[in-house]
């Protein structure tokens, strides 16, 4: 409150968006406030967590301590609760499991996975801004009507799931969550507790009881997996500008042999997300924001040094990091970034298209720009891709670089695809 420079409060300002948000005022509780603000971030649900340091504080001349807080370790679900939901599980006759982001790939989807397998219960993330119309759920998500009881493991019931109008009326819903779970009329239980150790607890007690085989899994699960027949089509395209199921299948072989894959932005992203089957990517999450992708790859290519990263995004997402690839250069992160470039805001172009009609489309139009000189110009390699046969032997040059990459791709504009998205659809 001094008036120092560009002095505001931090605190306030940040409070919205975060777990927990305070100012450290006594230097002495310095290294106390960083460990109880770590322990905060990853305990519950995992969430950034803001600690303001004022210049005072930083410069002050403190003892050395040693902090106290440390995260508690996950509290699964108790006995008489994991009872009531394998109950619950074993009565419906169409159960679904959905997960958050945190569930859905990696370690923690290894837990969801034995549920699976022990009780036949199909589990689906929900890991888009799109919710259920996340077209990598493809027709599966119209299946969430369908459902009689929905297991909710660290899933808040909220817009991503159109707040329980997903569901048939009917459906019983159960929420297991980190977080104490709101009242809610559609929730007919609510447990408070670490999905992941849960997720094991379940599968544990479900063992102790027989499961006979049905034939919704599998409908869920195929449908998840079906494609439209015009896709394949599209896969093997020759036409021009590309179609962004034809960059997909250039970029499968490599997703399939291991490479992490990273995808951002609106239109293309999507198609991204929805024609590939990773077995690890990083999407732009529930928050729905663009232009992370590119830093995101920068610290996948260092977690993972062995390992491909491939960085799918639109042309308006790229310009929101694009010197990032200078990071990517200074910390040796050879990563290739496939932009998809229709020279326009596609998503929001398809917004105004389908809300106001082509008279009312407005401000949407961006340049066909050569964003791969902008990698050359800081020192990486740079491709054109205008014509389909042309983006493999891009790819392959561009992974042999060793040099932070971008192919820069001429893709037609084409909304994403939409399925249908449960009963409220």
């Amino acid at each position: 409150g001094r008036g120092a420079f560009q002095e505001l409060d931090q605190v306030a300002a940040a409070r919205p968006v975060v777990k927990a948000a305070w100012s450290v005022d006594d230097p002495a509780r310095v290294g106390h406030d960083v460990a109880q603000a770590l322990a905060l971030a990853v305990g519950g649900r995992p969430g950034p967590v803001h600690l303001s340091l004022p210049g005072d504080v930083l410069e002050a001349v403190a003892s050395e301590t040693t902090p106290s807080a440390r995260a508690a370790p996950p509290a699964a679900v108790n006995e008489s609760d994991a009872l009531a939901i394998v109950a619950l599980l074993a009565e419906a006759r169409r159960p679904l499991v959905l997960t958050g982001p945190a569930l859905g790939r990696g370690r923690r989807r290894a837990a969801v996975q034995r549920l699976v397998e022990t009780t036949g219960t199909p589990a689906l993330a929900i890991e888009s801004p799109r919710g259920v119309n996340d077209p990598w759920l493809r027709g599966a998500s119209a299946l969430l009507g369908e459902a009689d009881l929905v297991l909710l493991l660290g899933k808040p019931l909220d817009y991503s799931l159109r707040f329980g109008q997903a569901f048939a009326r009917g459906c019983r819903v159960v929420a297991l969550d980190p977080e104490p779970v709101p009242p809610d009329e559609r929730v007919a239980l609510a447990v408070t507790a670490d999905p992941t150790a849960s997720a094991a607890r379940l599968a544990d007690v479900a063992s102790a009881r027989g499961w006979p085989a049905t034939a919704w899994r599998d409908e869920v699960e195929s449908t998840r997996r079906a494609e439209p027949p015009s896709w394949q089509a599209a896969r093997c395209s020759t036409r021009a500008p590309i179609h962004p199921l034809r960059v997909c299948a250039a970029l499968a072989p490599h997703v399939e042999a291991g490479a992490v894959l990273v995808a951002d932005g609106g239109e293309f992203g999507q198609w991204v997300q929805a024609g590939l089957e990773p077995r690890e990517r990083l999407i732009n999450g529930l928050s729905g924001s663009i232009g992370s992708a590119l830093p995101m790859a920068v610290a996948a290519r260092l977690a993972c040094p062995g390992r491909a990263v491939l960085a799918a995004m639109g042309d308006g997402t790229f310009g929101f990091h694009a010197f990032e690839l200078d990071t990517a250069l200074r910390c040796g992160a050879p990563i290739v970034v496939v932009v998809g470039n229709d020279a326009r805001w596609n998503a929001e172009h398809t917004l105004q298209l389908r809300h106001y009609g082509a008279e009312r489309a407005i401000g949407c139009e961006l340049r066909p720009s050569r964003y791969d000189r902008v990698a050359e110009a800081l020192g990486g390699h740079g491709e054109l891709v205008e014509r389909a046969t042309d983006l493999e032997p891009a790819l392959a040059r561009a992974l042999s670089a060793g040099r932070p990459a971008v192919i820069n791709v001429l893709i037609e504009g084409v909304p994403a695809p939409i399925f249908g998205g449960g009963a409220g659809h």
